[in-house]
């Protein structure tokens, strides 16, 4: 705390050089309260006080008014207040009580399920209790199913490209037969024309002769 001498000796430290007949007026004018006074009425102030009689005698200098510099003042001191506010006590964390707070909010969950399943018209209320092996079984289910379709979708394309093979191997053995037999009628057929001519050629032979 600073009463008006030290509040003096301080000024002049700083190159505030001022009476204490110029002081007075400053306090007075500016409305700087002091927050003390003693028996003997001695008054004393802050360091916001002393803040404020600085910042007056700068403002003074530059030109502006008692009224200005009050108001200047003010927004001072509402700011030190701003700043000065005491911070939100931090409440300690209490784990039996976090443990309730979790059981009251699941026992809402569930009175909420329970209200919603009331809700649903009858012959509409159902249940759906589907585990992961379930879920797993369904999905092997389905992939044997496509597996099997991919199978016998292959086996069937296979029995009708085998199919068609063998009519082509059925078409082209008649084929081959067919020659094998019309080969088989020209040999006979000349060896009938050879033997003709042969009996043909000796007749004119021993008939020359």
């Amino acid at each position: 705390m600073f009463n008006r001498e030290t509040i003096l000796k301080n000024l002049n430290t700083e190159n505030y050089y001022i009476d204490n007949h110029s002081l007075d007026l400053f306090l007075e004018d500016w409305k700087i309260e002091s927050i003390y006074e003693d028996e003997d009425g001695l008054e004393f102030y802050d360091d916001l006080a002393l803040e404020k009689i600085k910042k007056g005698i700068s403002l003074k200098a530059q030109g502006y008014s008692d009224e200005q510099i009050i108001a200047k003042l003010s927004r001072m001191e509402a700011k030190i207040e701003k700043n000065e506010e005491p911070a939100k006590p931090v409440q300690p964390l209490i784990v039996s009580d976090l443990l309730e707070e979790n059981t009251a909010a699941s026992t809402d969950v569930a009175v909420k399920e329970e209200t919603q399943t009331e809700i649903i018209p009858q012959g509409k209320s159902f249940t759906l209790d589907v585990s992961s092996q379930t879920l797993q079984m369904l999905a092997e289910a389905v992939a044997k199913k496509i597996s099997d379709d991919i199978t016998n979708s292959d086996m069937a394309t296979r029995l009708i490209e085998a199919g068609g093979y063998k009519r082509d191997n059925e078409i082209l053995a008649k084929q081959v037969h067919e020659l094998l037999e019309h080969n088989k009628e020209l040999s006979k057929r000349i060896e009938q024309l050879e033997s003709h001519e042969s009996k043909n050629f000796w007749s004119r032979f021993w008939g020359k002769h």
